[in-house]
């Protein structure tokens, strides 16, 4: 049974800036949360982003504090790791952890990706073990894990010119490149062609708008992109316009792929349903936790859609080995992004640290049990403990742990 949960926020400076048309980065925020169960003990993160889901640290951790451990426990069946799978599954975190009507998909992220870690651990298996005993068809799993070809993200910091200098794996393995953009769509075009220029015909590249476009500015652009061997336009337009999504698509023939418009499961019916897209980017924090991420990758590829295992800005280390688990034991994704903790963060924030293949953009599997790795001294530096939930605990407790949420969200404002 579960005996402790712990949650943490986190707010680590980066070490290089990323920019995109909406956001400019220099720190990264998130949460973690750390689940005991019979000695054994479970990680999990999530990296809220108000542009996204509309959540932040403060809703996270009102979300994660309201949650009732005792009740949590009497919902999950320990025995046996495909057990405690069907559990979480039955969950709907997002719907439970809602904060003021809203659901929350980041806070169920970091509270089922601690579940599905220790319960990995407490049984001797790695996270891929789960997305089996998921009951994904073998249509959609590799037998076993193996490494994937990892996407280049280019960011609005970095011109196409610095990055072919500096980036030696562009003609020495990697596959597809995402290419930020910004909001004028006549210097985006401009971007995109000197990248094209720049790069091999062999390279995939597609290009990421980060929902700074109008209609009108989009299909101008896409008319100009055509014949730039651009393969998919990602989130264009403002979240869930899917009459001018549609529109788009009928207009100008390029593929489009939803980032921000898309987040569960309602998104996904109707992005179908009115033939607004022809990908969709599952990244684990904004989807809910690895099981309900796979879920959604599932239910996209057995619709027609395309898909992306992507990441969040700035994830610490548990959220991507937990994305890590996915892209190497998915089949069908168009492109994985991996992250860049390596280069983000001046430290290593995990153990074992962040693992990929710099020359080539191969990114292996993680070994171990569980998603692979537990949190080291850099990141518990930049942990800030919030609360703690015990087994049994006394209202006296949960008050507490109310009091140092509303002065969380109270320091946020000011």
């Amino acid at each position: 049974m579960i005996q402790l949960m712990d949650v943490y926020a986190i707010a680590m400076p980066m070490h290089r800036v990323f920019v995109h048309a909406t956001m400019a980065r220099h720190e990264s925020d998130g949460i973690l949360v750390c689940v005991d169960v019979d000695g054994v003990t479970g990680y999990g993160e999530a990296a809220p982003r108000p542009y996204v889901t509309g959540e932040t640290t403060g809703t996270v951790l009102k979300a994660l504090a309201s949650c009732a451990l005792n009740e949590l426990d009497a919902l999950i069946d320990w025995r046996s790791l495909q057990a405690v799978v069907a559990s979480l599954k039955d969950l709907a975190l997002p719907k439970m952890l809602s904060v003021d009507g809203r659901l929350s998909p980041a806070a169920a992220c970091a509270l089922e990706m601690a579940l599905l870690d220790v319960a990995c651990r407490l049984h001797g298996r790695p996270m891929a073990s789960a997305l089996h005993a998921a009951g994904l068809g073998e249509d959609m799993l590799r037998p076993v894990p193996c490494a994937i070809s990892a996407a280049l993200v280019v960011d609005l910091s970095t011109s196409p010119e610095e990055m072919v200098a500096h980036e030696l794996a562009l003609a020495n393995g990697i596959k597809h490149v995402k290419l930020k953009v910004g909001a004028d769509g006549d210097q985006a075009v401009e971007r995109v062609r000197r990248f094209r220029d720049l790069i091999a015909p062999s390279i995939s590249l597609s290009v990421d708008v980060n929902a700074a476009w109008t209609l009108p500015q989009a299909i101008a652009a896409c008319r100009q992109l055509q014949g730039l061997g651009v393969a998919w336009l990602e989130e264009p337009l403002r979240p869930r316009d899917w009459a001018g999504l549609r529109q788009l698509r009928e207009e100008t023939g390029i593929p489009l792929m939803l980032d921000e418009s898309f987040v569960e499961e309602n998104d996904l019916a109707a992005a179908i349903d009115q033939r607004a897209c022809d990908l969709v980017n599952i990244r684990v924090s904004k989807c809910g936790g690895p099981l309900r991420a796979a879920g959604l990758a599932d239910t996209a590829f057995h619709s027609g859609l395309g898909y992306q295992i992507g990441v969040q800005v700035g994830e610490h280390g548990p959220l991507w080995a937990a994305g890590r688990a996915l892209a190497t034991s998915l089949r069908h994704a168009s492109a994985c992004e991996v992250g860049r903790a390596d280069e983000w963060f001046p430290h290593d924030t995990t153990i074992p640290p962040f693992q990929i293949d710099r020359k080539t953009y191969l990114a292996p599997p993680l070994s171990g049990h569980g998603h692979g790795l537990v949190p080291g001294p850099a990141l518990w530096a930049h942990a800030r403990h919030a609360f703690s939930h015990v087994a049994t605990t006394p209202r006296s407790a949960l008050v507490e742990a109310e009091r140092r949420v509303t002065t969380w969200n109270a320091e946020a404002r000011g």
